[in-house]
């Protein structure tokens, strides 16, 4: 298994790191840890473009991340393991997606705040682009540590790689996950008119009965899949808003980390990162894991 952790020196990135170490790696782990920077592409002349020591500020700023990298690694290196450092130029998200892509990472965990003006904001830029264009599942880390989940499943690509994933990695083996499935209702304006228009038919009902159970068999079969894999898991079914019931699903049941597949079945899986997703990375408090949709190698 391959991880990549994105480091910037913050606090959140310092969570990161440690709800790495916190978890059981397999002795297979190769850990990977990244810094980016970039360097001023409009120097004015006056400021001496073109010179030497512009050459020795960018080495002078490749040392400094490269002694930040490695005071970062110690819990790994405490622990017997020894990180790959990698120090890139570019934009962050962009330099760590590309890194993502040329190692062949499985996964890029990275924490949900950086430095800068957006680190009082409850997602940061680039954390949120990283989760959007990473070709490979993405951990936002919120908590150093995970005691309970709390997967999401809509049937849709990326949900239903979720088992596959989890038994490849063997990260959270042990730990008791609830599974929700939500089912969306129609709105009162669509109620009205089908039952003007129907005077009450019955098949109406049936038909929502059985969406219902339909829901609720796919909650039990990712239940199913995730405890014969070692994840002891309950089903759940609720009814509403997808994000708002999955945000209080993981509240309701005390959830530190949700997993949920990055786009689902509806019109807006055509986006990288569908609103679903999006809006449970924002808003849920603790670690989130956004799933894609291809399937492990």
């Amino acid at each position: 298994m391959k991880i990549l952790i994105a480091l910037d020196g913050s606090e959140g990135a310092a969570t990161a790191r440690d709800l790495v170490v916190a978890l059981p790696l397999p002795d297979s782990t190769e850990l990977h840890l990244v810094a980016a920077y970039q360097v001023p592409t409009d120097w004015a002349p006056e400021l001496g473009a073109g010179m030497a020591w512009i050459d020795d500020a960018e080495t002078a700023m490749q040392e400094s991340l490269h002694a930040d990298l490695g005071a970062m690694a110690a819990p790994f290196v405490a622990a017997g393991l020894t990180p790959i450092e990698h120090v890139v130029r570019g934009r962050a998200a962009t330099a760590i997606c590309a890194l993502a892509r040329s190692i062949g990472a499985d996964l890029v965990v990275t924490g949900s705040r950086g430095r800068g003006a957006i680190a009082a904001t409850l997602l940061g830029s680039v954390a949120a682009e990283v989760a959007t264009h990473a070709p490979c599942p993405v951990l936002v880390a919120r908590g150093t540590q995970v005691s309970r989940l709390l997967v999401a499943t809509d049937r849709s690509p990326g949900a239903e790689h979720i088992p596959d994933r989890l038994a490849a990695w063997g990260i959270l083996r042990g730990l008791p996950a609830d599974v929700v499935s939500v089912s969306i209702p129609d709105t009162p304006t669509f109620e009205l008119i089908v039952g003007l228009y129907t005077l009450g038919d019955e098949r109406l009902a049936a038909k929502r009965r059985d969406l219902h159970e339909r829901y609720g068999r796919s909650a039990e079969a990712m239940a199913a899949r995730l405890s014969a894999i070692g994840i002891p898991a309950t089903a759940h079914v609720r009814t509403g808003d997808v994000a708002h019931e999955i945000l209080h699903a993981a509240r309701d049941h005390g959830a530190d980390l949700v997993i949920t597949g990055s786009r689902g079945l509806g019109a807006l899986d055509r986006l990288l990162l569908g609103s679903v997703a999006r809006n449970v990375l924002t808003h849920f408090a603790g670690s989130v894991l956004i799933m894609r949709e291809a399937a492990p190698a």
